[in-house]
């Protein structure tokens, strides 16, 4: 090939860089003004290595201060991965096994927990209740619970399935895991990640959460209500704790990234084993590995993981066999995936609704009701296909119901697109089900996530 030709194919693939970014930055742009986000702070890494970190809105508005990539936000349940990786660091060292019983490293497991396993604690099938799910627990967001006392609010009620039986996403199981990791180790959490994981990797922001502590360019986490924001309520660590107490920027989480496609941490192969379906006890597979969600994304294989905390999301999409990995980390109650996956959508062709072909619809008579469903949103009537969650939250947001209104007054038409698997972390969504709602303007894509007996726990749009 010419010089000529060489110096022109280089200048293309650079400029098609630069495209992929201005792109990138109109996306996250525009998102923010629609979605009435404070900030987030995005990182792109290709095959290890970064391409791109920005931060786009306010870290804390009160003192209009800019997010960027250095912000440091709240990881939520994105600190499930760094979890489940100390526990398979203990197996390696030869201090556990993941068929050992739970009762083995935690003296204090009652009889009933007899058959769980560290495994079934990571893949969310012990059965045991996530404390999370108990009622009015949220009330008490600020206590500082000390471990039994807080085990103790799920260790006395009966198993809600036999060990292996079902998957149910589970805090309770991941905060038992870090009270393995503390004895069979002898060091606290916090002293296990920074010496076998922050350190090694030179993560410098990576930490426990302490609320009360000073740290360099935390974000301010904001609730937003009736289409106003306000500083929202904080939760004390003692509660996430190894379930979702990590706090850091997305330039640590590119690190973290980089070290997974290399030997440093774990062998490949017990990656590989962490990224796996989970089998179930009748052969089922779950959508979830080991601290990882597990899927694919319209034939992109990928693994992921969100997180949520008052004030706080946060969620890392990694395409592995398109060698990419979108973090997103926002300070504010949104989910973060529909980010992750519009800013993957500007590297790689086919990860938008938008970009791809759509799928013969397999139940036309759902569609017309979810249409439907979206009319009694509009007009804000009940509906039975609602969650009471999805109902309560949707009507927090009055600059959801005023785009949705606007959408179906300028309605044409409602069409199924495609039915995926969720995502991991999703505590009760067996399927998305995407819709395009073209309109006098342009079109939309509606997402509904769903639940198993077809209830509509979340709704995102994409342009």
């Amino acid at each position: 090939m010419k010089m000529s030709h060489l110096l022109a194919l280089a200048f293309l693939l650079v400029a098609n860089a630069f495209a992929s970014i201005d792109a990138v930055d109109r996306y996250l742009d525009s998102q923010l003004k629609q979605r009435q986000i404070p900030g987030v702070s995005l990182a792109v890494v290709r095959n290890g290595k970064l391409e791109k970190a920005a931060g786009y809105g306010f870290a804390d508005l009160e003192n209009n201060v800019a997010a960027t990539e250095r912000t440091v936000y709240q990881w939520a349940s994105v600190s499930k991965q760094f979890t489940a990786e100390c526990i398979m660091m203990l197996v390696q060292d030869g201090k556990l096994r993941l068929d050992d019983p739970v009762s083995k490293h935690y003296p204090s497991a009652p009889d009933t927990w007899s058959k769980v396993t560290i495994r079934h604690l990571l893949n969310h099938t012990s059965g045991i209740k996530s404390y999370t799910s108990i009622p009015n627990f949220f009330a008490t967001i600020r206590k500082d619970y000390k471990p039994d006392e807080l085990i103790g609010l799920v260790r006395d009620l009966p198993l809600e399935f036999e060990p292996g039986e079902k998957w149910s996403y589970n805090n309770s199981g991941y905060y038992l895991l870090g009270l393995v990791i503390e004895k069979v180790s002898g060091k606290s959490y916090g002293d296990f990640l920074a010496a076998r994981i922050f350190g090694p990797l030179q993560m410098m922001t990576a930490r426990i959460n302490d609320q009360f502590a000073l740290i360099t360019n935390r974000a301010t986490g904001y609730d937003i209500r009736s289409n106003s924001i306000a500083r929202s309520e904080f939760v004390s660590p003692t509660q996430p704790f190894s379930a979702g107490a990590i706090v850091g920027t997305v330039l640590d989480l590119a690190k973290w990234d980089a070290a997974l496609y290399t030997d440093k941490l774990l062998p490949t192969s017990v990656h590989e084993e962490m990224w796996t379906p989970t089998k179930l006890n009748s052969g089922e597979t779950s959508y979830y590995g080991y601290g990882w969600g597990v899927g694919d994304i319209h034939g992109h294989r990928y693994i992921g993981h969100g997180g949520g905390i008052h004030g706080f999301s946060s969620f890392i999409l990694r395409l592995l066999d398109d060698k990419l990995t979108v973090i997103v980390l926002v300070n504010s109650d949104f989910s973060p995936e529909t980010l992750a996956r519009g800013v993957a959508g500007r590297y790689i062709d086919g990860l938008t609704l938008a970009s791809i072909e759509p799928k013969p619809d397999p139940n036309p008579a759902f569609t017309k009701r979810l249409d439907q469903s979206l009319s009694e949103l509009a007009e804000t009537k009940d509906s039975e296909l609602l969650t009471d969650e999805f109902r309560k939250n949707f009507s927090r947001s009055r600059r959801r119901h005023g785009n949705l209104v606007q959408d179906l007054k300028d309605k044409k038409s409602f069409t199924f697109v495609v039915s995926e698997k969720p995502p991991g972390g999703n505590t009760n969504v067996t399927r998305l089900a995407s819709y395009r709602l073209a309109t006098t303007k342009g079109a939309r894509y509606y997402t509904f996530s769903l639940t198993a007996d077809n209830k509509i726990a979340g709704l995102e749009t994409e342009e």
